[in-house]
């Protein structure tokens, strides 16, 4: 539960500002190449197939004394970029092969703390080799972040994650894929929607009622406890309080250690910032909810948030403001993913 609390944290740093912060100042951002060649590859050519949500920028960094808020806009093109990326790799024993990255998710975002700064880098991608016959299998994935902590994080922060970017290529284009699942180029432009068939949680028809633990056991719908009576907030779909049986006496469960809570087939999803577990529905193939996102930071962590990895940008400096959202669950980590905002009624 501590790994998926900080992965829960450092996605808040990660969200925001696409949102609410100006668009005018932007900061670029160019994968730095590695110094040595690799002595045999296997791929010439690398295809990106984008995915992410936010296309418009790689997230939002911090410039200057007054820690001005700046869009990370890559001035050369991320396709020519990996493509650059795998040419500098590649040494003179290299194939003609040609690979494909689905790419999810790869963003920057940095908060302030009372004494030092703290810069986040997210990249979340699969990875696939094409065969002989035009086919494609599947090579690897990343679901990894980058946190760094000093006085100034922005150089250091991009250069890691840069880093993570290469060194995810690198490990790859000297081995082969195991051909053991072939897809066309369209599957893997509707990657998601075939990993999410591979989940109980996506194609059961009725959910396993209890308590779940994390969101590993969420998805493979093994609940971890049985509950009793859950305590709602007066006419609402949000649970306040949860229940087990212990030596015949109902026995409150602390919330916060938890990720979901399934009552009568239907799901309710934790959210911090509220600290109750919210209705959950499924709607198109995925699952939503409404959840309260804090725009604080703390000393230490990214700050005291709702959601995991998700859509990104940056952070709102400053805010004491909690902010209603709408939030789809990804499949791949559990991740909240923010949506749009829902104004107050």
């Amino acid at each position: 539960m501590k790994n998926t609390v900080q992965k829960i944290q450092v996605l808040i740093a990660l969200c925001l500002a696409v949102f609410l912060f100006s668009q005018k100042r932007v900061e670029d951002f160019t994968i730095s190449l590695p110094d040595q060649k690799l002595e045999k590859s296997y791929y010439k050519t690398i295809t990106l197939i984008d995915n992410r949500i936010d296309t418009t920028s790689l997230g939002i960094v911090q410039k200057g004394a007054f820690n001005t808020k700046a869009r990370v806009v890559p001035t050369t093109s991320l396709p020519d970029q990996f493509q650059n990326l795998l040419q500098h790799i590649n040494g003179a024993n290299t194939e003609e092969g040609t690979i494909v990255m689905y790419l999810k998710q790869l963003y920057f975002a940095e908060v302030t703390g009372a004494f030092s700064e703290h810069g986040y880098c997210y990249f979340q991608a699969y990875l696939f080799a094409k065969n002989d016959d035009g086919m494609y299998s599947y090579l690897d994935k990343i679901d990894s972040v980058i946190d760094h902590s000093s006085m100034d994080v922005t150089k250091a922060t991009m250069k890691k994650g840069s880093e993570m970017v290469s060194d995810f290529i690198r490990k790859n284009i000297s081995k082969k894929a195991a051909e053991t699942n072939h897809y066309t180029l369209d599957d893997i432009k509707n990657f998601d929607n075939i990993e999410k068939q591979k989940l109980a949680l996506y194609n059961s028809e009725t959910l396993k009622d209890g308590l779940y633990k994390n969101y590993e056991s969420f998805k493979n719908q093994q609940p971890d406890k049985e509950i009793v009576n859950p305590k709602f907030y007066g006419k609402s779909s949000k649970i306040i309080k949860i229940y087990e049986m212990t030596d015949g006496k109902e026995k409150e469960v602390k919330k916060n250690d938890n990720y979901a809570v399934v009552y009568q087939g239907i799901p309710y999803l934790y959210v911090p910032v509220e600290n109750l577990f919210t209705k959950t529905e499924k709607r198109d193939g995925d699952f939503y909810l409404i959840g309260k996102i804090k725009g604080t930071a703390k000393t230490g962590n990214v700050m005291t948030a709702t959601v995991f990895f998700g859509i990104v940008g940056g952070l709102i400096a400053a805010s004491p403001a909690s902010y209603p959202f709408e939030l789809k669950v990804d499949y791949l980590n559990g991740a909240f993913i923010p949506i749009k905002e829902v104004e107050k009624q």
